[in-house]
């Protein structure tokens, strides 16, 4: 079986192709993988701000779909406070990232993430990850576990700790994104269309 179909069957989660900036802190000797209550008394405060956030805003989402047309500058106010909320947010998440343990991703999901080291990685490597994605409102701090993929420098990390609600938080940041993708591709080809049709 080839690897990317057995890393399929491992990984129940979507995946998408998108760039995120991620910080790995390897465990040292001696350093364990807290269990779930430790875990969350470990997670620094603006992770856990921004996803309180983000569970308000998603259920403020459902709330305004429902009200009628007539509400559509209150709807329009909300969604002002709430860029501004995520700007602030997003301000104060940036000081917990740290230049010199950043990486790029290549894709993730609710699994992990694949990612590129010009530095080679020890195999099964336990680390502290801490996971940015602003656009979206959503930054994850948990730990994961670092494979070598079959292309040189390239690298999964597999989540072996994350908050259930930090899971969901990035499965629905990873389907938002395949909707602005596939929108994206779709206005591409319309545009094609038009233009050999002219």
């Amino acid at each position: 079986m080839a690897q990317q179909e057995q890393r399929m069957m491992a990984d129940p989660y979507f995946s998408i192709d998108y760039q995120a900036q991620v910080n790995l802190i390897p465990l040292t000797d001696g350093e364990t993988v807290p269990d779930a209550d430790a875990l969350e008394a470990e997670i620094p405060a603006p992770f856990k701000l921004i996803s309180e956030v983000t569970r308000i805003d998603t259920n403020n989402a459902r709330l305004l779909r429902n009200l009628d047309e007539h509400a559509t500058e209150l709807v329009e106010i909300i969604n002002q406070q709430s860029r501004k909320i995520d700007l602030v947010l997003s301000y104060v998440l940036a000081g917990q990232d740290n230049p010199a343990q950043r990486y790029q991703t290549r894709s993730l999901g609710g699994g992990g993430f694949t990612f590129t080291s010009s530095q080679p990685l020890a195999e099964a490597g336990r680390v502290r990850c801490k996971l940015f994605l602003p656009e979206l409102s959503v930054a994850v701090y948990g730990y994961g576990e670092v494979h070598a993929e079959a292309e040189p420098a390239q690298y999964r990390c597999d989540f072996i700790a994350l908050r259930e609600q930090d899971r969901d938080a990035l499965i629905r940041a990873s389907l938002q994104l395949q909707a602005k993708q596939l929108k994206a591709r779709a206005e591409r080809r319309a545009q094609q269309d038009d233009a050999s049709r002219s």
